[in-house]
């Protein structure tokens, strides 16, 4: 039943409404300030009933009584907190911010299985609870708390900030926003065919044996790429393998589990765009395969916005080419401050 709030005052509605306390509410985790540095911090918090890892990158001389603005970030998808929240955050930090990323619920350092079962069902309230977690801590300034997003970090953030009126503005860095659009355009029929067959076949298996296999993410292509794989291919080859790959950040791990695909499809923030109202900046490279996406996101946007175009940048150089990198950071940094 849909009930109407027309007529009523506000002090009725305070009035009607009851408070409850769960039985089994959040654990919240201790922190010891007195072990905080500037620099890199490991930190826990409770989600889904699960313990998550977390890295707190903190400014220069950090003073626990002190209050910084905050950034919270969702990371690339599959990706765990060395990669590019390492990046994003030591520079960030070197701005004054407190930054926090994390590794979602079965990634990483995080609890939780099936091992790297990527879901905007787990990075949504993972990424809502990681920011009551970080509110907690007595030197985040509740009033400038801001959420960033990269890739599939993008949608994630967004989904995340039209329903949470806690992060005052939004920044994401070549956004892939449509997952669905990013999967079934990607593959040739055939293959995509087979590759939702073998998901289907693995989740019936789960089901019955609770076991999953894992699989390439990048599929079957031969590596290093050949010369006629797509430059977002071979941009992908270059980070993934030779830049941040399992040599660089052992937690990490270019194999999905088989019940999924490489792109969750339900991660998605196109149409809910046109509703966004929270303070929005878009960052694209002109050269990155999410462009388009992230133009189409931007105009469809309802609040204050603002664009920034990357002349000459692909998709992964926003990952970690400081060449074109440092100047999105310091848009982002310009923009935050305004809110």
């Amino acid at each position: 039943m849909c009930v109407s709030t027309a007529g009523f005052s506000q002090n009725k509605l305070n009035s009607n409404l009851k408070s409850n306390k769960m039985n089994n509410h959040q654990n919240v985790l201790s922190v010891d300030y007195g072990q905080l540095k500037e620099g890199k911090n490991s930190l826990y918090f409770m989600s889904q009933g699960y313990k998550l890892a977390g890295d707190l990158y903190l400014p220069k001389d950090f003073n626990s009584n002190k209050k910084y603005p905050t950034v919270i970030y969702t990371r690339v998808g599959t990706q765990v907190k060395e990669q590019t929240g390492a990046t994003y955050g030591n520079k960030l930090a070197a701005k004054g911010y407190a930054f926090f990323v994390f590794d979602p619920k079965n990634f990483g350092d995080s609890e939780g299985e099936v091992r790297n079962y990527e879901s905007i069902h787990n990075m949504v309230p993972n990424t809502t609870d990681a920011i009551s977690f970080l509110r907690t801590l007595t030197f985040v300034d509740r009033e400038k708390f801001y959420g960033l997003g990269a890739c599939a970090g993008a949608p994630y953030i967004c989904n995340v900030a039209i329903g949470d009126t806690r992060i005052k503005a939004v920044a994401t860095l070549v956004g892939n926003f449509d997952a669905a659009a990013s999967l079934f355009g990607a593959y040739p029929k055939e293959m995509l065919d087979k590759m939702l067959q073998t998901a289907a076949e693995a989740k019936q298996k789960y089901y019955e044996t609770g076991e999953y296999e894992m699989a390439p993410i990048f599929g079957g292509m031969p590596l290093p790429p050949p010369d006629t794989a797509s430059k977002a291919m071979k941009d992908a080859y270059g980070y993934y393998f030779l830049r941040a790959g399992q040599d660089k950040c052992p937690n990490y791990t270019t194999n999905y589990p088989t019940i999924g695909l490489p792109v969750d499809p339900s991660r998605v923030f196109m149409n809910q765009a046109k509703f966004f109202t929270t303070p929005f900046l878009v960052i694209a490279g002109s050269e990155a395969f999410t462009h388009d996406m992230d133009r189409e996101v931007y105009e469809m946007a309802a609040g204050k916005k603002e664009w920034m175009d990357i002349e000459g940048a692909s998709h992964m150089d926003l990952y970690d080419n400081d060449k074109y990198l440092d100047p999105a950071m310091d848009k982002v940094d310009d923009f935050f401050k305004k809110y």
